[in-house]
């Protein structure tokens, strides 16, 4: 529950960010640059709602077949929304894929909005329409067969026994 005060604070936000969006397009426009967000979003809106997708998005669903996404662990809400415009169009077995890379213990970019809530729930309930296979490689050739015990038996203790999509909670993976 939110105290009279804390409401009054979002109601005032909520006027607020509007308007600074607003500047911040303004600026944009001045300087002639934009950052990576409003790049993404752009993209977004470019393909159009679901219900009503716009040319480039019907020229792109007739074009592309295959994508592929690396890194996906550090994946934000922003990127997972044009990833699931970009394959709305795919259905199981048209010949299409999806094809994603990651590994959720390798997750460090929260402070730029990255999730990996997100890739468990992928990996859990597919993108979309799309199933995924899960595929878990677990053969380490980077390492002394020493070193590679040693990182076992440490970090299973140190992460948690269940992965938990909400709170981005990842359990160990041996190698």
């Amino acid at each position: 529950a939110y105290s009279d005060s804390d409401w009054a604070t979002l109601e005032a936000l909520l006027h607020l960010l509007p308007c600074a969006v607003s500047h911040l397009l303004d600026i944009f426009t001045e300087e002639r640059t934009v950052d990576f967000s409003e790049i993404s979003m752009a993209a977004i809106e470019a393909l159009g709602p679901e219900e009503s997708p716009t040319d480039l998005m019907l020229a792109l669903d007739n074009r592309y077949s295959h994508i592929l996404v690396d890194e996906y662990q550090d994946t934000s809400w922003t990127q997972v929304t044009l990833l699931r415009a970009l394959t709305r169009g795919f259905e199981p077995d048209d010949g299409r894929s999806l094809f994603i890379v990651g590994d959720p213990m390798q997750s460090i970019y929260l402070f730029r909005d990255a999730e990996v809530g997100l890739f468990l729930d992928a990996r859990l309930n597919g993108i979309g329409p799309l199933k995924l296979i899960p595929l878990t490689l677990r053969t380490n050739f980077r390492s002394d067969g020493h070193i590679v015990e040693w990182v076992n038996s440490t970090f299973a203790r140190a992460l948690p026994e269940t992965e938990a999509v909400m709170t981005g909670a990842v359990r160990y993976e041996e190698s």
